[in-house]
């Protein structure tokens, strides 16, 4: 194996040997140097300023100053040089790992993994997104299947209405002369569901993304088939209840028929208002117990859809990464299609950093243009704005 350059028993002899005396002799020149200049300089002062004289001194004392710098850069060279060597070395082993740095393996193999986990995220990211759509398509199934049975609620209770007012339009209707028909009426009015009510029941809902027609007659005749037992127990209880109030309270109202046929013109008004008042008292009685009802049903209606959409919120499983995930660090870099890109870039770094910060660190920050447009400037091109002004720089040669 070939030994190191910065080792050579020669280079280690040039620096101990070369180095002091280097260093003394450029010391000394310094030293000489400024001694020289600082006498034109204090001279400068005595006088009040520069006169003829004193310019030429100090335009030969620069030169000689030029000519003393090139000379302590020629006795120090080969000593500085010898370390720059050996810097390099070590930098150049340095750079044969670095991550950091273009072709080596470390550069290599972490563009690999950087093209493994972006293959990985993009994955993961598709995983994700087709769990997030079934658990979306789950709870708009889950919300369906509770509408469709609200609906059907709804339906249900709209013909419980219907034929309760039809009682009670009867009830309503009844004379001296049709009572016995509107008795026997009321008594035989059946209390059993229609045949044909859940025949065709069909929900009016507006069917949602995701779910099909067949789905929705699925879950129509699932929601009908456990439904079914309870419609037809609470429509003959309803129906049966009205019919039992209708006909105990018959009785009471054929005695009150009979006495305003009976009675004077004065009487009978009078008995007719207090069975007319005391109706209205009691059919809006029935109508707020069948409005508290009706509540009641659609309280315990949203208190399902919210508990069933707390179950399938948290019942759904946590969408989880499968298998090894690589760790990465994502950030967003910019790409510039075209060279007018870099103005909006610009822009939004004014708005948000350049305007806060001093004319000092804008110029450092913009040294290259504003040379730029100072070359510019030679050939009679100026910028023409109140907040740019050009002032000569002038230097004696």
């Amino acid at each position: 194996m070939q030994e190191l350059a910065i080792v050579k028993q020669e280079n280690i002899q040039t620096i101990v040997s070369a180095a002091p005396k280097a260093y003394q002799d450029n010391k000394l020149s310094c030293d000489n140097c400024n001694r020289a200049g600082q006498a034109i300089l204090e001279a400068i002062q005595a006088q009040g300023g520069m006169t003829d004289e004193l310019d030429q001194q100090a335009a030969q004392y620069i030169e000689k100053a030029r000519k003393t710098v090139k000379k302590m850069n020629e006795r120090r060279s080969p000593v500085t040089k010898l370390f720059d060597d050996i810097r390099k070395e070590f930098t150049v082993m340095e750079n044969a790992i670095d991550p950091t740095k273009a072709d080596t393996i470390p550069y290599k193999l972490q563009q690999f993994r950087n093209q493994y986990a972006a293959k990985k995220r993009a994955e993961e990211e598709e995983r994700r997104r087709k769990e997030y759509e079934r658990q979306q398509i789950e709870q708009a199934r889950s919300r369906m299947k509770q509408d469709i049975e609200d609906d059907f609620k709804q339906q249900f209770q709209s013909l419980v209405n219907r034929d309760c007012n039809a009682l009670s339009a009867i009830d309503s209707a009844v004379t001296l002369d049709n009572y016995e028909a509107s008795f026997a009426q009321v008594k035989d009015y059946s209390t059993e569901l229609p045949a044909d009510f859940l025949y065709n029941l069909h929900t009016l809902i507006r069917i949602p993304a995701g779910i099909t027609v067949d789905e929705i007659r699925k879950a129509e005749i699932e929601t009908k088939e456990r439904l079914a037992k309870q419609f037809k127990e609470q429509y003959e209880f309803e129906i049966d209840s009205t019919k039992q109030y209708i006909i105990d309270r018959l009785p009471s109202k054929k005695t009150n028929l009979e006495r305003m046929a009976q009675a004077s013109a004065e009487e009978a008004a009078r008995i007719k208002a207090e069975m007319e008042a005391r109706q209205r008292k009691e059919a809006e009685e029935q109508e707020a117990e069948r409005r508290r009802k009706e509540e009641e049903e659609q309280q315990k209606a949203e208190m399902a859809r919210q508990q069933a959409e707390m179950e399938s919120l948290f019942g759904q499983q946590a969408v989880v990464s499968s298998g090894y995930q690589p760790k990465v660090k994502v950030a967003q870099k910019i790409n510039l299609l075209n060279p007018e890109g870099i103005m909006p870039i610009l822009s939004m770094w004014w708005s948000k950093e350049g305007c806060h910060l001093s004319v000092e660190e804008l110029t450092k920050m913009f040294k290259k243009q504003i040379t730029f447009c100072e070359k510019l400037a030679k050939e009679g091109t100026y910028i023409s704005d109140e907040n740019v002004e050009y002032v000569e720089d002038v230097k004696a040669k």
